[in-house]
């Protein structure tokens, strides 16, 4: 039975975090990039990056799971986390009418915007997601450290409260990806990171690696190598410091120059204006 009229979803609520992790790997099964998670990992992710599990849905066929979409919300905007068919459904048309679906509730809800994120490569994801009216802005890349010098604590970084830098962040800063937006950063288990009081970071220290998930500067101190400094100071303090595939790729010349290499996985941001 491959009919979408057939199908029907349910919140994704009614599963538990172990569950929806299980789900999730499933439809997942296959894809371009290899994918993994349990349950706590789905809780400690989804839960920083504010995902509603009333708002996300579970899509069933009978009782055999057909797909599943995570739906983050912030306000008037909204994102699409995740979106994995099963892969007995794939190929039969069901993509672009469950998209349909998630877009008509958003903009029941009242909101202006979705973005989502697609790997370059997965073209036939980013083709659904451009007929039902997504368009690209920006190429995403991620960076790793490679080759610190030995760490010597010169009292330059000072440690802060993430909660604080988010702060500075939120008043000055807008349309930052998803996951370096300063409330994503925020409530991850971590630390914040203050140089001269003029550039701000935070370290995200719960993943096998730790993840640079944010960098700031003071506008009135911007275009003096600030940023270039404190980058050099996480490279030395953390091994192997990386961050997500969610830098704006404009960036790549200021973490190339502080001893981090571009990753090789690129992803597009694309975004659907709800009217």
């Amino acid at each position: 039975m491959s009919n979408p009229a057939a199908l029907h979803a349910r919140p994704a609520l009614h599963w538990s975090s172990e569950a929806l992790a299980s789900i999730l790997c499933r439809c997942f099964d296959g894809y371009l990039v290899p994918f993994q998670l349990d349950g706590a990992a789905f809780a400690y992710r989804f839960g920083a990056e504010n995902v509603c599990l009333n708002a996300s849905r579970v899509w069933l066929a009978g009782e055999q799971v057909v797909a599943l979409a995570l739906i983050s919300r912030r306000g008037w905007r909204s994102r699409l986390a995740a979106f994995a068919i099963h892969p007995d459904w794939r190929g039969k048309g069901v993509g672009k009418t469950l998209m349909m679906q998630l877009l008509d509730e958003a903009h029941e809800r009242g909101e202006k915007s979705m973005t989502l994120e697609v790997i370059v490569g997965n073209d036939a994801g980013q083709a659904l997601y451009e007929r039902v009216g997504f368009t690209c802005e920006k190429t995403l890349v991620g960076f790793q450290a490679h080759s610190p010098a030995a760490f010597v604590n010169t009292q330059a970084l000072m440690p802060c409260d993430p909660h604080d830098i988010a702060q500075r962040m939120a008043a000055q800063v807008e349309d930052l990806p998803w996951l370096m937006a300063p409330e994503t950063a925020q409530a991850l288990p971590g630390t914040g990171f203050s140089l001269d009081d003029k550039a701000f970071a935070i370290i995200a220290t719960g993943f096998a690696q730790p993840q640079l998930r944010a960098l700031w500067v003071a506008p009135q101190a911007r275009r003096e190598g600030h940023a270039r400094q404190l980058l050099s100071l996480l490279h030395e303090r953390f091994a192997g410091l990386m961050t997500p595939v969610a830098v704006d790729q404009r960036l790549a010349p200021l973490f190339e120059q502080s001893g981090f290499r571009i990753q090789p996985v690129r992803q597009y941001e694309m975004r659907h204006r709800l009217n």
